[in-house]
């Protein structure tokens, strides 16, 4: 009798080390690939490409991203809280902004269509976005 809950403990275990993204195929597929701030199809300078690496999203930019005047990277690694419906809640790895609480912010990726997506927070109204990111093709 002792074997059966063993072998959900295991179950258990193994299922919590699982490799596959907490996204759905839909979501991945329509933020995947190279996006940039202007509605054009073909990227221009500094575009930046958005990855799903198991439980992680990686957004790289051609030259450098920007979270502050100050602080620029070429690649943003986010952690994957959660998804909902129409968005996937994240946090950059070593986030240095804070909410009004004094937490580090907590951001919405939000898949307008296909070819279009802004970011929101956690600490911001439902429908507050920033400016839209639309999807380009790398020539």
């Amino acid at each position: 009798m002792r074997i059966i809950p063993a072998f959900f403990v295991i179950l258990l275990l193994c299922s919590a080390c699982s490799r596959h993204s907490p996204i759905n195929q839909e979501m991945q597929t329509k933020l995947q690939g190279s996006w940039q701030s202007t509605n054009s199809p073909v990227c221009e300078a500094n575009f930046h490409t958005i990855t799903f690496n198991n439980k992680t999203l990686e957004v790289s930019y051609d030259e450098q991203g920007f979270i502050s005047e100050a602080a620029a990277r070429k690649t943003f690694v986010y952690t994957i809280l959660s998804t909902e419906n129409n968005l996937i809640r994240v946090q950059l790895e070593n986030e240095t902004r804070l909410d009004k609480k004094g937490n580090p912010v907590v951001w919405h990726l939000k898949p307008l269509r296909n070819d279009k997506y802004c970011w929101g927070r956690d600490d911001w109204p439902d429908l507050a976005c920033t400016a839209s990111r639309y999807k380009c093709i790398v020539k």
